[in-house]
């Protein structure tokens, strides 16, 4: 705690020096050399002519002005840009005498009227260019084998968080490209946390439109934030990347390399990592993810169809575990990303993901069930070992044919591997503390599996602007096959006396198959120049088969070969739905508004093999959509978007058949089942400001659901059997307001906001309607100071308050806080040497006595960089020095309450060694990456 005091007082030091210094302004104006007209929309930025960092940079008016204030006396260089004018620099010294400075003219020199061509020796550090925002990166200096997430945060208006979320003036980024390509599918992380900073030459930031828009020509207002990070010239004909290895106590270790080689058009990407340190190998979208069923079918643009199933084992193979944190994770993972274009007409991407993911894990629950007649306390301890084994591979080309015609083919096959084990133990209290039940359970499984999906995008354009053809064939095909074993007892008692034992030891065998097929045509025709018809249809086939065999331990074979058919069963299923739609979109230089609405027709056939069971369901929609964008210049925004949806019952949810799987849960279908429809509103208002690096973000969105599928649950002796029901009054409301701005008094940022969330739910028990109500807060503000490139700290306070409300049974109402401070602070000192540390603090309020803990969570590094260029770095790392890290979590629903502890990683020190590769090729055939 002694170091974080001592930066703490520095940091405290700084800020009051920098408000008792008298601080300056600096006003001009940018004028035409040929014309002798002011300069409009120019970006004129201030550089700090000691260590020509970036200051602060702002946009000229309509009449050519600009202003600074609150500056810190010195020299500064000042840069003036613009796209039709050469950049022009003025160097000026504010000091206590001649605070306020008047540059008065600066002559901005056209390019189209001067034949001599002008060599520039220093670039602006930041250009605005139409709605694009160009960071030079020679003016964002970081240290040696520093990677583009450390060069993003020294850049003005863009934020990166704790897990490396991005942010700019307050709106997410979910792409990033490099030299206008996507990179491992464009994840963002990907590039920021593997690519090194000394490699890019730029950074641009736009609002990308959509496939849709570039195809069509008119804009529907459905833009994505996107940084593209523009390479070197040099390193577009290079190999580069970096490779580190840690050791430490308690055995733990931590390796990693990339690898990257850029060949003109040509990237080839290799990353890969080994680690006992709970850092996963990729995110989710990477990981093959085994739904089993066709979660998300193609529905023409307007209103979706959504399938979902609520029983793992219905379908498929649930991917677990991926990035969490709980337990002790050991992973090794590798990848590689290839781009390329083929006769400057075909866009080529590959991708290749493994992930060897392993999850050792230990857990004690402490869960207050809380549905009427079945009040009581259970104590659960669990110890697990899980284990999944995922390749995935991506392929896609998008081939232009002509200036009117493409095609675009995407291609993925994956496959997963999953290996569980779990033994727990539990009791469970009765009010006045008699033992209700007790038991043991010790199940294991193994299961694989794989999928395949591939879609073909075959597109037209007319003559006519904004006359379109495109059709979209899709399939999808998943096997998957899983065996395991279950041995459990369950001790049912009565006056604190056991009067009924009910054990199982069974063997359950699950193959699964599905499949669909889907074709989406949509023609777009032009009403004027500014508005368009869009005209839909599609056709969606999808099947599956299930057969679940459960087995009985015979005592007299001693295997499990006696077939219980209770709990076995077979089934097929079948689902398809048509449709069709025309929706209208206008886009004036304002604003624009869509609104259209899709007519769909569905069937639902199921049987239920060897019986005379059947399931038959139709039904007709209408799904309407709306959308409204207005801008009130180009970085205020406002958008209101109207959708709707249906959500079709699954065949478990269907199939009146018990599952016996567990004798305290009993599980059994309604054949009488309606698919539900919702209703969701959003709204998203944006207002940024980059020269003043302010910003405020608000969002909204409302979610209501009619015929909503709501569990109806039976209470007997404490034996709950679920069935499913419909009903109404299912909501749920969130938002999310962020507020950013620069304090140029202090030098730092501060970024403060808030999320609200409320679902308000349904469920009967014992056919009596219990409504509950979940409220969740949470506000957070942050502080980030940065004093040149040798101190970096961010401070931050995050609070979360969680409430629970039961019309049933108000006297369980609940509430609960979670407060976190935390601080996180870097030095960087002379000869390479550098120190940080990460600090935190947890309070948890409101849980069960043994729950309710404090933690200081302090994690320290410190090192030198070495070697010729600054290529080797060694650090020695420092994990939970007060060893004080626990696992402590919450979890309510409808059912209970439940405060959960789990095994997490304690301290432990390692040290490690970092170096850096670079080769530039000489052209030349293109190279083969020989990794070290």
């Amino acid at each position: 705690m002694k170091s974080c005091s001592v930066l703490l007082l520095m940091l405290t030091i700084n800020l009051i020096s920098a408000a008792q210094i008298k601080k300056g302004i600096v006003r001009g104006q940018l004028t035409d050399s040929m014309g002798k007209q002011q300069v409009s929309s120019a970006t004129v930025s201030l550089i700090n002519a000691k260590d020509s960092s970036l200051v602060t940079f702002t946009r000229t008016d309509s009449t050519g002005n600009f202003y600074f204030e609150q500056l810190a006396l010195g020299k500064y260089s000042l840069s003036a840009s613009q796209v039709n004018f050469y950049p022009q620099w003025k160097n000026f010294e504010l000091t206590s005498n001649q605070a306020g400075i008047d540059l008065g003219n600066i002559i901005m020199k056209d390019k189209s009227l001067m034949n001599a061509v002008m060599v520039l020796s220093q670039r602006p550090p930041v250009v605005v260019n139409g709605d694009t925002l160009e960071f030079n990166a020679e003016a964002f200096k970081t240290k040696p084998n520093a990677v583009v997430e450390d060069m993003l945060k020294k850049m003005p208006g863009i934020q990166v968080d704790k897990d490396g979320n991005i942010s700019v003036n307050g709106k997410k980024i979910n792409r990033v490209l490099v030299n206008g390509k996507d990179f491992f599918n464009g994840d963002p992380k990907m590039a920021t946390r593997n690519l090194p900073a000394d490699a890019i030459d730029k950074v641009q930031v736009f609002d990308k439109l959509s496939d849709q828009v570039a195809f069509t020509g008119m804009d529907d207002g459905n833009a994505e934030k996107t940084i593209n990070l523009k390479l070197k010239k040099d390193k577009k004909n290079a190999a580069f990347g970096k490779a580190s290895i840690a050791a430490g106590t308690a055995g733990r270790y931590d390796g990693q390399f990339n690898i990257n080689k850029f060949n003109n058009d040509q990237q080839l990407s290799v990353i890969g990592m080994s680690n006992n340190t709970n850092r996963q190998g990729f995110s989710i979208m990477d990981m093959l993810n085994f739904t089993g069923q066709t979660k998300k079918m193609m529905s023409g643009g307007g209103g979706r169809m959504i399938i979902t199933s609520n029983n793992d084992d219905e379908f498929g193979l649930p991917v677990a575990g991926i990035n969490n944190n709980k337990g002790i994770n050991t992973t090794t993972a590798t990848g590689f990303n290839y781009n390329d274009t083929w006769n400057k007409s075909t866009e080529v991407n590959a991708s290749y993901f493994y992930n060897n993911l392993a999850i050792n894990n230990e857990q004690l629950t402490n869960r207050q069930n809380i549905l009427p007649g079945n009040n009581f306390n259970a104590v659960q301890s669990n110890s697990s070992n899980n284990k999944t084994i995922a390749n995935r591979l991506n392929f896609s080309t998008d081939h232009r044919i002509d200036s009117f015609n493409s095609i675009k083919l995407t291609s993925l096959i994956g496959y997963q591997e999953t290996d569980k084990s779990n033994n727990s133990s539990y009791n469970s209290f009765i009010p006045g503390g008699k033992k209700l039940n007790s038991g043991i359970t010790n199940t294991s499984a193994g299961s694989n599996g794989y999928n395949t999906s591939n879609n073909l995008l075959l597109r037209h354009k007319f003559n006519k602007r904004g006359r379109t053809l495109s059709a979209n064939l899709a399939m999808q095909y998943n096997d998957s096959r899983s065996n395991g074993k279950q041995y459990s007892i369950n001790n049912f008692f009565v006056n604190d006396t056991i009067g009924k034992i009910d054990t199982l030891n069974q063997l359950i065998k699950i193959n699964s198959i599905t499949q669909s097929y889907g074709a989406n045509i949509s023609y777009t025709e032009p009403l004027g120049k500014r508005a368009l018809l869009e005209f839909r249809a599609n056709y969606n086939s999808n099947s599956g088969e299930l057969d679940r065999k459960t087995y009985d331990y015979d005592q007299q074979s001693k295997k499990h070969d006696a077939v219980n058919n209770l709990l076995s069963n077979a089934f097929e299923n079948n689902y398809n739905y048509a449709g069709a739609g025309v929706s209208l979109r206008v886009q004036k230089k304002k604003y624009g508004f869509s609104a259209g609405s899709n007519l769909q027709y569905s069937i639902l056939k199921s049987h239920l093999k060897d019986s005379l069971f059947q399931i038959r369901q139709t039904a007709a929609d209408i799904l309407p959509l709306a959308n409204f964008n207005y801008n009130f210049n180009r970085t205020k925004s406002l958008r209101i978007d109207y959708t709707t949806a249906t959500n079709q019952p699954s065949v478990s949810q269907l199939q009146p058949v018990q599952n016996l799987g567990d004798p305290l849960n009993i599980t059994q279908g309604n054949p009488s089942l309606k698919q539900s429809y919702s209703h969701n509103v959003s709204l998203q208002f944006f207002n940024g400001n980059p020269s003043k690096q302010k910003n405020l973000f608000v969002f909204v969105n409302y979610t209501a659901t009619q015929h909503a599928i709501v569990n109806s649950d039976a209470i007997n002796n404490g034996i709950r059997t679920t069935t499913y029901t419909n009903a109404d009054g299912v909501y749920n409301i969130n938002g999310n307001i962020d507020r950013g701005f620069k304090m140029k008094l202090l030098n730092s940022r501060i970024d403060l906001g808030v999320n609200i969330n409320y679902n308000h739910s349904i469920n009967f028990i014992d056919n009596n309607k219990n409504m509950t109500g979940n409220l969740s807060m949470t506000p957070r503000l942050s502080l980030n100071y940065n004093y040149k490139e040798l101190l970096d700290v961010t401070a931050e306070v995050r609070l979360s308050y969680n409430e629970a409300r039961y019309s049933l049974q108000p006297a369980l109402n609940n509430n609960y806080w979670r407060q976190e401070y935390s601080i996180d602070a870097s030095i960087n000192l002379p000869a390479g040497f550098s120190i940080s540390n990460d600090i935190s603090y947890s309070a948890f309020t409101g849980r069960s006595n043994g729950y309710n803990t404090n933690i200081v969570l302090w994690n320290a590094t410190a090192s030198k960089q070495v070697l010729k260029n600054k290529k080797g770095e060694i650090k020695f790392s420092a994990f939970d020095l007060l060893n004080q890290n626990i696992g402590v979590d919450r979890n309510a629903n409808i059912n209970y309450v439940e405060d959960v502890q789990y095994k997490t990683l304690q301290r432990y020190f390692t040290a490690g060694f970092t170096y850096s590769l670079q080769k530039t090729l000489n052209g030349g055939p293109r190279a083969v990456i020989r990794t070290f």
